[in-house]
Order: C-alpha cells, then structure tokens, then sequence
C-alpha cells in the first residue's frame, strides 16, 4: 500500500511544524543569552557537523547517482 505522502512533502511538513512550533521558544532566547551558560559553545560544533553533513550527502548524491546518470565514472581507473 502507497503512502499518501511522498518523502518531500513528508519533510517539507516537518520543516513547517519545527517553524511554527520552535516560535514561543524564541521569547525566552534574551534570558537565556544573558544567562551565557557553559555549554553555548556546542551549538557551533553541532551546526558546523550538520553543515558538514549535509554537504556531504549532497557530494555523494550527485558522485553516485546524478554523475552515473550522464555516463560520467568516478572512482580509480582499471588497466
């Protein structure tokens, strides 16, 4: 059986529900930075791996399948 939604529309979906319910999150954002607790510092680690990540799967999507798609090879060369 099918799944009414497809895998995009399911994450588009998810993307607007974090939006809209992370927004009463943001009232208390000045309290917490002047608090400036010890471990603010993560939360570049933790952006800059997800940066990382995302490029990652990006690169590899397009080495795998959108390069092999249009004939071109990667990867070491057989003699």
């Amino acid at each position: 059986m099918k799944s009414p939604l497809k895998a995009g529309r399911a994450a588009l979906l998810s993307v607007v529900l974090l939006v809209l319910f992370a927004g009463p999150a943001s009232a208390a954002t000045p309290v917490v930075l002047a608090a400036k607790p010890w471990h603010y510092w993560i939360s570049f680690v933790l952006a800059a791996s997800f940066l990382g990540l995302l490029l990652m799967m990006v690169v590899g999507y397009i080495a795998r399948v959108v390069m092999l798609k249009y004939g071109v090879k990667v990867g070491r060369k057989s003699t």
